[in-house]
């Protein structure tokens, strides 16, 4: 059944040929028309099988082997859906999906893909790009929420479920919109209440964020490394005036 992906018996050492519609029996297909343009429509049709809304299956682990091999064949510059598409797969080795250890089995590749998203991220990319590999490297390096919710600030929002001090439902612009705290829709109101986003100071960042505005600097991306120091920052409720960091809060809801 899947000959035509790898070499026989790659797609069931990860357990199983499932994926969000059942067989994978068309994945080695979908695999074999994968092209660098993001634009192509066979990156929804292979996205939608193996990672449908985040949620990753067996065949989702098992096309990894290849889905390697491709990028590794890609000039830099060409490989950010595939990485994308990867770092997805990856950071979803925490749910429930009977493929096993996958980061056991899959060391090798996960190793390799590392390298070729820090390759990548040297390439002349723009800001966007950027965050999404820097969002794959957290999932290769299986660093939790940052895997996944790095990719806000391509949107420039976090949006909050509770306020820490009264509950309310906060929305945090960190980008184009500006840098503040609302617990209104400011997409469509013309002046919601707003509270102060302060950026954080460098000597107060963990490791992790340290490293991430580091890389920014050094790799040339000054603006998302100063939109990670306000990720990082405090935020002020503009409702009960709490001061919060926003991160903090972030990584509570998305554990």
């Amino acid at each position: 059944m899947f000959d035509s992906c790898q070499q026989p018996g790659s797609f069931s050492r990860s357990g199983g040929t499932e994926t969000a519609y059942g067989s994978a029996e068309n994945v080695p297909g979908l695999l074999d028309q994968l092209v660098p343009d993001s634009r192509a429509a066979v990156w929804d049709e292979l996205w939608s099988c193996i990672c449908h809304q985040m949620t990753v299956y067996p065949a989702s682990f098992a096309a990894l082997p290849r889905l390697t091999e491709i990028a590794r064949s890609w000039a830099p510059a060409d490989r950010m859906m595939i990485l994308s598409l990867c770092g997805s797969i990856v950071a979803g080795a925490r749910q429930p999906h009977g493929a096993g250890d996958v980061r056991t089995i899959h060391a090798a590749e996960i190793e390799e893909l590392l390298r070729l998203t820090n390759e990548t991220m040297r390439a002349a990319i723009d800001e966007d790009s950027f965050t999404y590999m820097l969002q794959a490297v957290h999932a290769f390096e299986d660093v939790p929420v940052w895997d996944e919710m790095l990719e806000k600030l391509v949107h420039g929002e976090y949006e909050l479920e509770n306020c820490p001090g009264c509950g309310v439902h906060l929305f945090v612009a960190i980008g184009a919109d500006g840098y503040f705290a609302t617990s209104g829709d400011y997409a469509i109101e013309d002046d919601p209440p707003k509270g102060e986003l302060a950026p954080a100071v460098l000597s107060d960042l963990d490791q992790v964020a340290r490293r991430m505005y580091d890389t920014a600097q050094i790799l040339g991306q000054e603006n998302l490394a100063t939109r990670l120091l306000y990720l990082f920052g405090d935020a002020t409720c503009p409702d009960c005036r709490t001061t919060f960091q926003v991160a903090d809060q972030v990584i509570k809801q998305y554990s």
